[in-house]
């Protein structure tokens, strides 16, 4: 698999940070940054659905609202919290809108398969879903 082929499905919205899971403890877990094991937590749920997260390729915010890969982060700052999660996936396409089509079943979501702007600011955006009350959006990201 070349770089070109690896896909990541990013997660983010109002929902993670009104129910605190932005800051949970086990997002600084020294195995969550280092890739070696991924969160999940009974509360990490896009609706209906389970999430299980990347923390070492999600975006961490710091001070001064700067994003930073968890694995990246070392020692991190008082102020910190998840900003984008990378939900886990095998990083090719096939995976990525399998994980995605899933998730599609229990959201009330609007797809857009030419979006004009990346949200993220990483990799190119190839998809977003957005949630019109504000609690999910997610963004297919080729890295």
């Amino acid at each position: 698999m070349t770089q070109a082929d690896r896909y990541a499905l990013y997660a983010w919205g109002n929902f993670v940070r009104e129910v605190g899971l932005d800051q949970l403890d086990e997002w600084l877990d020294s195995d969550v940054l280092s890739g070696e094991r991924p969160v999940r937590h009974r509360d990490l749920t896009m609706y209906e659905s389970e999430l299980s997260i990347d923390g070492s390729h999600s975006f961490y915010i710091v001070e001064n609202d700067e994003y930073v890969l968890g694995r990246d982060l070392g020692t991190p700052p008082r102020d910190w919290r998840v900003g984008y999660l990378k939900i886990a996936t095998d990083g090719t396409l096939d995976d990525a809108l399998g994980v995605a089509a899933r998730l599609e079943e229990d959201a009330d979501l609007d797809r857009d398969d030419a979006p004009g702007s990346n949200p993220i600011k990483y990799g190119e955006v190839v998809t977003v879903w957005e949630d019109p009350h504000g609690q999910w959006d997610m963004a297919l990201v080729r890295v």
